[in-house]
């Protein structure tokens, strides 16, 4: 393995002359060379900077998580046009603050707004009201001029006003609470210990501030009694800190109507009250109660009289409802819990006006797949009827992509998931390699986002301009393409998806350019296998061929053929014994017919094999991992290889190891179709080098072969690097994780019909989740050098080592740490081994230069 030349640091000080050697840089760094001027002292210095060495890459696109909104924290409100709204707390199209959304009884949702977190407000907590104009009002608990939250109005079509933003004074802050309109027109609400009202044309007033009488953590709205007064609840204060029921006129005279006790009467009520025909509020406690504090339902006289109606077990019946009631048509009371139930995630319950409770609906988790998850204390998902008589309600979490659903749930507790948050329109988290099609446009898959955050297919041209073709639904069109596709002989795409297909053990789908999907096979799980991680090969004979890392007669994943129908053959099943166990690599077709390919565990030892197989399934070990070991680290000859194989102009076939090698980052290695494998090189995962290539290596057409690591590197994020046939490998690129390039690729390079490779990565890029790159390798030609200066009447003479026909630019500032570099004079380039510039110096401030190479 190469290494940069030591750095020689020249200093020139009161004509002494001192060399002194420092550690090797790390590969793929330059040297600028660096010159202070101060007189009378020069000295000549060289430093090194973050410049990649290996060549120039270009993103081309970063994914970004373009979402339909994540997490509704509240209930949803029923329009007077029949369909329901809604906020979610995070998501939405601008960074991610939360929206606002319309759904009909159907499910269609459609996002109205999206937050973005300035003086529109951020994370939306509160139900929304709509007022008598028809305009939607709600508040956000973040954002606004004063990043202390806001109050804003939408229409049903989605015109977005901001109308007050909180100053986090007497006038309150960070509002969690809906709003009600009262008979008079005003909007009144609570924020920060504060009941205000606000007019539809933003004029506010701060009514109350609470003191001792009640708490600053107000968990639910107010509602308008049938006799004027505005009543609510406090989560704390009141006359025993355990919250309180309070009552207000609409001139801000309040009324302590009841301190709860924290004992059976209940404590920390966090819902909103609810006002029967015959005058008594109802409303939820979040603790207390008579079994053991897992909060109450209550009934309240207008007059403070308070009645425990029911107490929460914690078991089937629920625990700590954080939510108000809804009077239903029927004259029940219905609600849900945040905790208890059958399964601990929550429950929906009805209970009389006497007390007699029913649980509904426990929700539960199946499989990976939640039917949702109730929230916790501050969040308060409470239930609306619809006008078909359904009770509809969100949760937060949980859902088909674990980013909260919306739901609809009958009197007689039948629950149907009505919608659910994907958290993604766009794709998310590349870990496949590109593959080029007959139209230069490179196509390739995302494992996460989408419509509904299970992966992506998409293509993009050389130019960066990216086309989402289809996003999974998880179905049997399957879920979390983890592979390269593959064009076949009819112009189609054909890849595999690990999860999802008619049984949810992956399938092979079959697309064409346009974007029209097709699910080709689906896995079952037994002898076919399941979970195919790895992309199809092609072979000769026009059958394509494949791997699944699970499955197969003994569990330990199989190889398989797929002809032009469809029909597959399963032509060998791994034991997870000597002859492999998992694997997750592509196959490749070598010169004599074989398929080659690699098994990331199993063997004699454990760490994976090399095997190979011919189209009849007679199957050959090569290698197995682990036959050299090194004392400190485990298997010198590497270990857990998770990457296909390629061959190589001179017939072996050259892959790479996860781990393993001289300290445990991974190996290169040939193997010839025969076995006998040759470890050639060992990552260091310092140095600049990389670590634990997990990915394809593809072969240039300068006879080199390129790959990529998805860690290591000179800032631990992967890197592109080269290797010759004889073993010598040179870091190319280093991915910086921070500069828009992008973080750890999970998939090999494609060399592109223009000459230059393109790739992705898994993480990074603008929006956090993964970028599509180009990539040029450049002759760098050496650092420059400073060789001599000289100090002649105020004119200092510079000369510097270069190579002939590179460009360099000569630059210079007064601070080494502060103020910007002036270039003097133009770019220069060199026709030899040594450029020299002068310039003009007096007794002004003290200089720096440098000199760098130019593009």
């Amino acid at each position: 393995m190469k290494h940069s030349p030591t750095l020689v640091m020249k200093s020139i000080g009161e004509r002494k002359l001192v060399r002194v050697a420092e550690p090797p840089l790390p590969r793929g760094w330059s040297v600028v060379a660096l010159l202070r001027w101060l007189l009378p002292a020069v000295v000549l210095a060289l430093v090194a900077t973050a410049a990649q060495a290996g060549g120039v890459l270009t993103t081309l696109h970063s994914f970004q998580i373009v979402t339909n909104g994540a997490n509704p924290e509240t209930a949803l409100v029923l329009g007077s046009d029949g369909n329901f709204y809604g906020t979610t707390y995070n998501g939405g199209s601008n960074g991610g603050w939360g929206t606002v959304f319309r759904m009909n009884t159907n499910g269609v949702l459609s996002t109205l707004y999206s937050f973005t977190g300035g003086n529109d407000g951020a994370n939306p907590l509160a139900q929304l009201a709509q007022g008598n104009d028809g305009f939607l009002y709600g508040t956000a608990e973040a954002g606004g001029i004063y990043d202390s939250g806001t109050v804003f109005k939408i229409s049903t079509n989605g015109a977005f006003t901001s109308l007050y933003s909180f100053a986090d004074g007497t006038d309150g802050a960070y509002p969690s609470a809906s709003l009600v309109q009262g008979t008079d027109g005003f909007l009144y609400g609570l924020a920060g210990g504060t009941v205000s009202k606000i007019g539809t044309n933003g004029v506010f007033a701060p009514l109350h501030f609470f003191g001792g009488e009640g708490g600053f953590l107000q968990g639910a709205g107010l509602i308008q009694g049938s006799d004027g007064f505005l009543y609510g609840t406090t989560q704390y204060g009141g006359a025993n800190n355990q919250g309180s029921v309070f009552k207000i006129s609409t001139n801000g005279d309040l009324t302590s109507l009841y301190s709860f006790t924290g004992t059976n009467d209940g404590a920390l009520p966090s819902g909103k009250l609810v006002q029967s025909s015959n005058g008594e509020f109802y409303g939820t406690t979040y603790s207390g109660g008579t079994n053991g504090g897992w909060g109450t339902v209550f009934k309240m006289s207008g007059s403070g009289g308070l009645t425990n109606l029911y107490s929460f077990t914690d078991g089937r019946d629920g625990a700590n409802p954080s939510a108000g009631l809804v009077l239903g048509s029927d004259g029940d009371l219905y609600g849900t819990t945040s905790y208890g139930g059958t399964n601990g995630f929550g429950t929906i319950f009805k209970v009389n006006t006497n007390g007699a409770l029913t649980s509904l609906y426990s929700f539960a988790t199946m499989g990976g797949i939640s039917k949702g998850k109730l929230s916790v204390l501050y969040n308060r998902p409470g239930l609306v009827q619809g006008s078909d008589s359904f009770f509809y309600g969100t949760t937060e979490r949980g859902g088909t992509d674990g980013y909260g659903m919306v739901f609809k749930i009958s009197a007689g507790g039948a629950l149907l998931e009505v919608y659910s948050f994907a958290g993604g329109s766009g794709g998310a988290n590349p870990q496949a390699m590109l593959a080029q099609g007959t139209d230069s446009d490179f196509y390739g898959t995302t494992y996460s986002g989408g419509t509904n955050d299970v992966g992506t297919v998409f293509k993009i041209s050389a130019s960066g301009m990216l086309i989402d073709l289809y996003s999974f639904t998880g179905g049997e069109d399957g879920a979390n393409p983890a592979s390269a596709l593959v064009e076949g002989k009819d112009g189609n795409f054909y890849g595999t998806t690990a999860y999802g297909g008619a049984y949810g053990a992956g399938n092979v789908f079959q697309m064409n350019s346009d974007g029209e999907l097709t699910n080709w096979y689906s896995f079952t799980g037994a002898d076919d296998g399941s979970v195919p991680e790895a992309a199809l090969v092609l072979g000769s004979e026009g059958d394509f061929y494949g791997t699944t890392s699970y499955g197969g007669a003994y569990g330990s994943g199989n190889v398989f053929e797929l002809n032009p129908d469809g029909a597959e053959t399963n032509l060998y099943s791994f034991t997870g014994g000597d002859d492999g166990d998992l694997p997750v690599a592509r196959l490749v077709q070598g010169n004599d017919g074989y398929f080659y390919g690699t098994t990331s565990s199993g063997g004699r030892f454990g760490n994976g094999t090399v095997f190979k197989i011919n189209g009849g399934g007679a199957f050959t070990s090569l290698y197995e991992f682990g036959e050299v070991i090194n004392a400190f680290y485990g298997p010198e000859d590497g270990g857990y290889p998770q990457a296909g194989l390629v061959q190589g102009g001179d017939g072996y076939f050259y892959g790479t190891t996860a781990y393993g090698g001289t300290y445990d980052n991974g190996t290169v290695f040939k193997v010839g179709s025969q076995g006998g494998l040759t470890s050639l090189d060992s990552f260091t995962g310092v140095y600049g080098d990389g670590a634990n290539a997990t990915n394809d290596l593809v072969e240039g057409s300068d006879g080199f072969l390129y790959g990529t690591t998805s860690a290591g590197g000179t800032y631990g994020n992967g890197t592109i690097f080269k290797l010759s046939t004889n073993g010598t490998l040179t870091t190319l690129y280093s991915f910086s994780g921070i500069n828009g390039d992008g973080a750890n690729p999970a998939a090999g390079l494609a060399l592109g019909s223009d000459g230059n490779f393109y790739g992705t990565t898994y993480n990074g890029g603008a929006g956090g989740n993964g970028t599509v790159f180009r990539f040029s390798e450049v002759s760098i030609p050496p650092p420059p050098v400073f060789l001599a200066m000289t100090l002649t009447n105020r004119t200092v003479t510079l000369t510097w080592s270069t190579e002939a026909g590179a460009s360099y630019q000569l630059q210079s500032k007064s601070g080494i740490y502060s103020g910007t570099w002036t270039n003097l004079g133009g770019v220069l380039t060199a026709s030899g081994g040594t450029l020299s510039v002068t310039d003009s110096v007096s007794n002004g401030p003290r200089r720096f230069y440098r000199v760098s190479l130019s593009p």
